[in-house]
């Protein structure tokens, strides 16, 4: 199961996904699909000269993201479709309660 954490407050971002999707074909996609996702917003903090305080890492079954400014509607996209990812496929990820993406004033963002 892929696990994904994910918190807005103010202008700092943070993404954190860990795990695998079950074997087979269509885990294999989705891992991908999550992978791909995790690099290209990963490479564009680390790459946009307006992100500051980046911290990112990528590995097997783990990817991490935090940072402050910059990313605003590319991070929203981002959780977006690995929200997309979790409706689509509930046996390979999804978000566990705690681990809304928040808005200034903490409510859940609708995505």
């Amino acid at each position: 199961m892929i696990k994904i954490y994910a918190t807005k407050q103010g202008e700092k971002y943070r993404l954190l996904v860990e795990g695998h999707a079950q074997k087979g074909t269509e885990g294999s996609l989705v891992c991908a699909a999550v992978s791909t996702l995790m690099g290209a917003l990963v490479s564009f903090a680390t790459s946009h000269p307006a992100c500051r305080y980046v911290r990112a890492s990528l590995s097997r079954g783990n990817a991490f993201l935090s940072c402050r400014y910059g990313l605003n509607d590319t991070y929203a996209m981002t959780v977006s479709a690995l929200r997309q990812l979790a409706l689509e496929y509930p046996m390979h990820v999804c978000f566990p309660d705690r681990s809304t993406a928040v808005n200034d004033t903490g409510r859940p963002l609708v995505l």
